[in-house]
């Protein structure tokens, strides 16, 4: 290009602004890379630019601008680069015919054209740490040396740029070109000071006395540390003392400073030596940046990560600990008993009836009474002590270095006091009631999830007993190590989909046609095998892992549903349901919720739940059937026949089925007793206007005979033993052809 050369002010003017967005782009190494190579190729009207960094014994370029736009981002040897001289002499180097230059690299110059260059090293103090290369392809106004000495006194602002907050060193070059850069010194953004060897003030530029709030001829032959807070101030001498002494060849430290208008701020001093012709050091240069603004932003991220750590470890309805910091805090516990041969004992709490203050008071009732339990346990327990808010209505407490196992009944004493008073809920007074279930370390484990499990057996153990309380008991609850593995291992089968399900068709005795099957989970155990459900249901039921258990279940049968209604086969499904699952409150809205995700009615899902289950807790099992009835779920009570639920019972609660257990069905033939029970339960079924299901019918004869009885639906072996879904899809269709083929053969 022609180069209309600019004049003194101009470039200034350039040099000022390019300072100015260097500084704004403080942080992004690529931006200030690209803004110094498009600046400086505007400040010497060249035609191109690029910033080479060092490393190793590469030089890559991170920023190019014109005709260097090809090289961007390119590495190459220093050894074959111009650049080479240049950092080896630490000088600025002028090359003016690059074509016949034996130095210059001739293969990369025919690609970018330039007929002359500039090379500028780049500092780190005295290291060199990289280039500005700027080039003019112009053959008749080639670059020269004052557009050398105007890239050698920029080059100060561009290493400092560059090196970002490494520290500066100011040797005698750097020296001499500050003192020719007069005009940026006064025209620069931050502030800059240049000190006496004691450290008193020799000159400031404008933007310190702005900062400072105090005039230039105020400050001189003033100790430049008092204008820092004590607490900073011998610091910043002794730092300075060193590195007038030479001991170090600069330094950088924040520190606050209190202007006259006492309003404290931060400065981040960034300091080095001046040296004079002889390359002694005289005086010393350092840089002032207001850092007020980073330091109030890095304060408030400071507190908001103590924030997001409290939060993270806490519940935010009551305080509590939540259940990551109770298995913390167990974990420590644990370690301090182990050490000291000492006891401690976790204690897992559940709130009696508190689904039914949130169904008829609503929610913010609910949480009002749980701050209130919360706060009056607290004040019933030690400061040593660990009370959490576990989720829902169930807390954990935590009662470290006990000598035995008495030890926890005055704590039991002082909670059964602190819930005695009735809690005032929207003007009512709530009676509350909460089953505890405790386990002691070691006794019952000597883990923290290991006791926590055990006490929420022991929690549930207290519902079935309608107890206040129960101690884990190791004889009742046979959990021997291969048990508790099992436990760990159905948990992550759970998580990676091992479980798997097999359907049994239910047919109705006069047609034949199938409308229901009954979902019945298996375990495809990595290296055991297929593992029925008598093996794990068991245990599942005797912990909180009965309730993810179930859900999984129905989620896989309802997706399998979905699957079969897509292809045309209209069925419901029928899944069982545990003792726990029917003392589980937030059961209704997690079955509507997995009814949504799969985009099947209710109607489509049956649950089972046997006579025992229902009478464990008859007053929340009633609550939750009629929650899961009002839905539109199908309900059915397996193996009737075989509790001693009463008529009138049975009659109050919204169900849909009764099943006969199989134990009358398959001794019909050979029982007389049997078959009258299994007449008496079809005649029951029929007025109460429930359907019958028989279960267990394996032959023919008992198929006929229950046809006889006038019973609806038979389930068993005779019809078809438990299968995969894909099997049971071709018996499904096999069976239906061979209906369509013996009606048309008739």
């Amino acid at each position: 290009m022609a180069r209309a050369t600019l004049d003194g002010n101009q470039r200034l003017t350039l040099i000022i602004k390019a300072q100015r967005e260097i500084a704004a782009a403080d942080g992004d190494l690529q931006t200030v890379m690209q803004l110094i190579a498009e600046r400086s190729q505007a400040i010497v009207e060249a035609d191109g630019a690029m910033v080479n960094l060092i490393e190793g014994e590469n030089l890559h370029t991170r920023g190019a601008s014109g005709i260097a736009t090809a090289a961007g981002d390119a590495v190459r040897p220093i050894s074959s680069s111009v650049a080479r001289y240049a950092i080896e002499s630490g000088q600025p180097l002028l090359i003016e015919d690059a074509p016949h230059d034996p130095r210059v690299n001739q293969e990369l110059r025919a690609k970018v054209g330039d007929e002359s260059l500039i090379c500028v090293p780049l500092r780190n103090g005295a290291e060199v740490i990289g280039t500005l290369n700027v080039m003019s392809r112009d053959a008749d106004q080639r670059l020269d040396h004052d557009d050398r000495e105007i890239l050698e006194m920029l080059s100060v602002v561009l290493s400092a740029a560059v090196a970002r907050a490494a520290q500066l060193d100011a040797r005698q070059e750097e020296a001499k070109a500050l003192t020719r850069f007069r005009t940026l010194f006064e025209g620069a953004s931050i502030g800059i000071v240049r000190m006496n060897r004691d450290g008193t003030i020799v000159e400031v530029n404008p933007a310190l006395e702005h900062m400072l709030e105090t005039d230039a001829a105020l400050l001189v032959g003033r100790a430049f540390s008092e204008h820092l807070v004590s607490e900073h101030r011998m610091t910043v001498e002794a730092l300075l003392r060193e590195m007038m002494a030479g001991r170090r060849e600069s330094f950088e430290l924040e520190g606050r400073c209190q202007p006259p208008s006492g309003q404290l701020t931060w400065w981040r001093v960034r300091a080095v030596r001046e040296r004079s012709d002889q390359g002694t050091a005289t005086r010393a240069v350092a840089m002032i940046e207001d850092i007020t603004e980073h330091k109030h932003a890095e304060r408030e991220l400071i507190e908001q990560a103590a924030l997001n750590e409290y939060q993270a470890l806490h519940d935010p309805l009551t305080g509590l600990p939540n259940r990551v910091l109770f298995g913390e805090r167990i974990g420590q516990a644990i370690r301090h008993a182990r050490r000291n041969r000492g006891q401690l004992a976790v204690l897992l709490m559940d709130l009696d009836r508190f689904k039914e203050v949130n169904d008829s008071l609503g929610h913010p009732a609910g949480d009002q009474l749980l701050i209130e339990v919360s706060d009056r346990i607290r004040g019933a327990i030690r400061d040593s002590d660990t009370f959490a808010r576990l989720g829902g209505d169930e807390f954990g407490l935590l009662l470290p270095e006990l000598n035995d196992s008495t030890g926890v009944m005055p704590v039991l004493d002082r909670i059964t006091a602190a819930l005695e008073a009735p809690i005032t809920v929207h003007t009512l007074p709530l009676a509350v009631e909460a089953s505890i279930g405790i386990a002691m370390y070691p006794e019952n484990g000597e883990e923290a999830q290991e006791l926590i499990q055990r006490a929420d057996v022991a929690m549930y153990e207290a519902k079935r007993e309608s107890a206040s309380a129960c101690f884990f008991d190791q004889e009742t609850h046979q959990y021997d190590t291969h048990r508790l593995t099992l436990v760990g291992e159905l948990r992550r089968a759970i998580e990676r989909e091992e479980l798997v399900l097999h359907y049994q068709p239910k047919a109705m005795l006069n047609n034949s046609s199938i409308r229901s099957v009954e979902a019945l989970v298996r375990w495809q155990h990595p290296s055991r095998g297929l593992i029925f459900p008598d093996a794990f249901i068991p245990i599942a039921q005797e912990t909180s892992l009965i309730g993810p258990l179930t859900l999984h279940v129905v989620a896989m049968a309802l997706r399998q549903g979905r699957i079969w209604r897509d292809d045309g086969l209209d069925l419901t499904i029928a899944v069982n349901l545990s003792t726990r699952n029917l003392l589980d409150r937030e059961l209704p809205h997690r079955l509507q919720e997995l009814l949504k995700r799969a985009n099947m009615p209710a109607t489509s899902l049956e649950l089972e739940v046997t006579e025992s289950s229902m009478l464990a807790n008859p007053k929340r099992a009633k609550v939750v059937l009629g929650e899961l009835s009002a839905l539109g779920i199908r309900l059915s009570i397996d193996d009737f026949g075989t509790g001693y639920s009463s008529l009138c019972y049975l009659r109050e609660l919204p169900i849909d089925e009764i099943k006969i257990d199989r134990s009358f069905v398959m001794r019909m033939n050979e029982e007389h007793d049997d078959v009258a029970i299994v007449r008496s339960t079809i005649d029951l079924g029929r007025n109460l206007g429930l359907d019958v299901v028989a279960e267990g019918v394996e032959t023919r004869e008992i198929w006929d005979k229950l046809q006889e009885l006038g019973c609806q639906t038979a389930q068993g072996y005779y019809l078809s033993r438990p299968v995969p879904a894909e099997v049971l899809t071709e018996w499904l269709e096999a069976r239906s052809q061979l209906a369509v083929a013996t009606a048309a053969a008739e």
